[in-house]
Parts: C-alpha cells; structure tokens; sequence
C-alpha cells in the first residue's frame, strides 16, 4: 500500500479509502492491479442529477452527448436533491452530474460566509477544491447563472427606468416607493435577499418599500405580470418569465450567491472524449435557452429526453 500512497501525490481521500478497501485483493493480485483498480478501471460513467426540470435536461443531455461518442453509460438520475447527488458522486455511486459552482462553494465545501462574486474565481476555486477533496473535476460551464433574481413588472419598468438594483437603490432613497412580493424565508436567507438593503446602500429608506408576503412560485410571477406589485423574486432560467413575460432588475454587483451549472466527473473515469463529449453542450448554453428548455418541459410538457435531443440536433451536436 505504501507504494500506491508514494505513486500519486494527489491521492484524495475518497480514493485512500477505496484503495484501502482492495487491500486484501491487492495482496494476492499484486501492486499493479492494485494502481489499476484505483486509477484506471472502467469507462462506464454513471450519470445521476437532482429531480427538477432543469437538472433533468441537463442529465439527459450528458446522456445522449457520451452514447454518441460511444460511451457506456449507466443512467442513475434523477439522484434526488444537493446533498443526495453530491453524496453519491463522493462515494463513486454515481460519477458524473451537473452542479452549480455556488452550491458547490457555498453548500457542499462548506463556505457559507464567504461570497466569491467573480464567477472566474468562484469556478476556479470550487474546481480547485473538489479535484483536492474529493478527486472530482468540474469541466467547462454554461452560459447562465441560475441564481435568485428580482423581477420587475413591465410598465412600472418602463415609468421608473430602474433596470439595476444600484438604480433600484437610487430610486428608493429619492422617495420612490415599491410594492415587493417576497417570502419570508427569502428575506431570511443569508444567500438570497438577506443583507441586500445594506449592500446596495437603502437600508435607511426602508419607508420606501411594502413587502407582499408572498411564496416564490408562479403566484408570485404573475403577481409581477398583473400589476399587483412593483416587484416579486425568482430564479433566472424559470420558464415563468417566459410564460408571463414579465422584466428583471439587474444584479449589477453580484450580490445574489453565484449559479453557473458545469458537468462534474470523477477523475476515475475521465478522459478526454467524455471531457469532449459533455463540454460541448455546455459551450452551446445561455440564459435564454434555458428558459425555453425548461419552459418546453414545465408549461408545454414535452418530455426531458425529446427536448434536449431536440435541441442537441438543433445546436448540430448530436
């Protein structure tokens, strides 16, 4: 064993315990099937991701892109939720499925206080990280952040020219006054609304804005459409905004934590075709895209796998 130990400097912990697990194999089959067994081995990935819309499209994306570059695959998804999926990939469950680099930073590693609101930084870090921690590696990112956003209602939009939350800052502290559709954990979590008012410098004009306690869900986006407040809260690629049409504020500072998807892999089974083969729908996704994907599935109710071979084919990637 002390061999394996010297061989690889980089040996994570996940993979000291699954070498100390073929102990007793590798003292008949020799140090050699041994490296093998933990570096090498099958090709096979086994592709998990979290139960909801956007998750399943993105799986069933990793699926079709690595069947067609003639990749076994075993399909496990979906998983279930953050900790479900990131427990089964740590315990070689599963190997591949896409994560948020906010969640990973944030939630799974731990660093709830700290905000990296550079995406680049927040990428490199969380890719830095996993790849020490847990032999996991992070491949290219998409081109939308799925964080929290505030929505706006068109003609208010249109009247007040606030598109920022710095010019929603400004308006505040001028006198202007809004109606916002919030929930009460919204404000409460430390990672959406949480110290906003402070951030952006209106917190002592709070006079200004009447919350509407409100549940972030479709209530809440056609609240916005209708007129009934100023303001409500979502996510960014929810096919809502599409389905109500209705305008965002721009989070200019980057306070909302970061949430940009990449498809994560064990470094067991990576190689450059499935780097490849999984990199290549990621370099083809934008927030708008998104939006219709997910609204395809969630309002239209096409099935996941028709809708992302759909748009594979379209992008020429399939």
């Amino acid at each position: 064993m002390v061999v394996l130990l010297t061989m690889r400097d980089s040996l994570t912990r996940r993979k000291v315990l699954k070498v100390a697990a073929v102990g007793g194999a590798a003292s008949t089959a020799g140090c050699a099937s041994s490296i093998q067994g933990a570096f090498g081995g099958s090709t096979e990935v086994t592709i998990g991701g979290k139960q909801f819309t956007e998750q399943l499209l993105l799986s069933n994306m990793s699926a079709l892109m690595l069947e067609d570059a003639g990749v076994s695959i075993n399909d496990a998804f979906p998983v279930g939720g953050n900790t479900a999926n990131h427990e089964a990939i740590i315990s070689g469950e599963t190997t591949h499925y896409w994560e948020y680099t906010g969640t990973g930073w944030n939630f799974h590693l731990g660093n709830e206080e700290e905000k990296i609101r550079d995406p680049e930084e927040l990428y490199n870090s969380v890719n830095e990280a996993y790849q020490e921690e847990y032999g996991i590696e992070w491949l290219q990112t998409a081109d939308f952040n799925n964080t929290y956003i505030v929505t706006a209602n068109t003609d208010w939009q249109e009247e007040t020219g606030v598109e920022t939350l710095s010019g929603l800052a400004e308006y505040i502290n001028d006198g202007g006054e809004v109606t916002w559709a919030v929930s009460q954990e919204y404000i409460n979590n430390p990672t959406a609304f949480g110290d906003l008012p402070d951030f952006y410098g209106y917190r002592e004009n709070m006079d200004n804005v009447t919350y509407e306690r409100m549940a972030i869900g479709t209530i809440n986006y056609r609240a916005v459409a209708e007129g009934e407040v100023d303001l409500g809260v979502g996510f960014a690629t929810n096919p809502n905004l599409q389905e109500f049409d209705i305008a965002t504020i721009e989070d200019d500072q980057n306070w909302f934590v970061i949430y940009y998807p990449a498809p994560i892999v064990d470094q067991d089974v990576l190689n450059d075709t499935i780097r490849e083969a999984l990199n290549a729908p990621a370099s083809a996704l934008d927030t708008e895209t998104m939006v219709e994907l997910n609204a395809r599935v969630s309002i239209d109710e096409e099935s996941p796998e028709n809708v992302a071979q759909d748009w594979l084919e379209s992008e020429n990637l399939l």
